[in-house]
């Protein structure tokens, strides 16, 4: 990855018209709606995903990515990418900026952990185009992927029985849970069904939020605080478990 001088010329040459059929295109299309059946996660990996910035038009980001064993949720892996941002800001378009941070760490996660499951901080399949965060990378890694969001970014609210779903453009692209009268939004990102995302959320839930989602952001949050005033010259790529967990207390 870059220096911030050659990010200025990356964030000059972003093209909007590619990256918009990218989502239309690919990314939506591909999109696996089932995928396999995870209805028992006991002895599974579970990974989770969270990225911050800081800086100059919050030019500066790092990117995590944990793994657990479930039901424990004991830390078996985390990987942490500390990188100038090339991308910038876009509304709609912000997977394209969190990919950037998120793929080396994910990689790194993946080859020594190989998660059967990852909850991503972000929509999924509830966006414009049927293409956040979450589906991006269920499509790109071919791993079930459920996003897990806090705010609403398209549709209505509809309550059917006693649950609310998220209706946009005649699709149901997200559900609802309800957690001390706070909203959290699920979506698939790909490879699992809009039910078992739901289900899967449900059993985990912890302090407002989702734990794995909890975790990420909290090591996420610790991550940038000791390293927001490093001076980056280049991509550095963090063993998060050496160099963090000990600094955290995750409970």
């Amino acid at each position: 990855m870059s220096s911030d001088g050659e990010c200025e010329s990356i964030r000059k040459s972003f093209n909007i018209d590619k990256a918009i059929y990218i989502q239309k295109e690919i990314i939506s299309k591909k999109i696996n709606f089932n995928g396999k059946k995870l209805n028992d996660l006991n002895g599974k990996i579970i990974a989770a995903v969270d990225a911050s910035y800081w800086g100059y038009k919050e030019g500066k980001g790092i990117g995590i990515a944990v793994s657990f064993g479930y039901p424990e949720f004991n830390i078996i892996d985390c990987f942490a990418t500390l990188s100038h941002v090339c991308i910038p800001y876009i509304p709609g378009l912000l997977a394209f900026r969190e990919m950037y941070l998120l793929t080396p760490s994910l990689l790194n996660l993946i080859k020594r952990s190989k998660p059967d499951l990852i909850f991503v901080d972000g929509h999924g399949y509830a966006h414009p185009r049927f293409a956040g965060i979450a589906s991006h990378i269920g499509v790109v890694f071919n791993i079930p992927t459920i996003g897990i969001a806090k705010k609403r970014l398209v549709g209505n609210e509809v309550k059917r029985n006693d649950n609310y779903e998220l209706i946009y453009k005649d699709k149901i692209v997200g559900k609802i849970l309800l957690i001390n009268n706070k909203r959290i939004y699920i979506s698939i990102g790909s490879n699992i069904s809009l039910e078992d995302s739901f289900n899967i959320a449900k059993s985990m839930i912890y302090n407002n939020s989702i734990k794995p989602i909890y975790m990420a952001d909290k090591i996420s949050k610790i991550a940038r605080k000791l390293y927001s005033d490093s001076i980056i010259k280049e991509t550095k790529i963090i063993d998060c478990k050496k160099e963090l967990i000990e600094k955290i207390n995750l409970v």
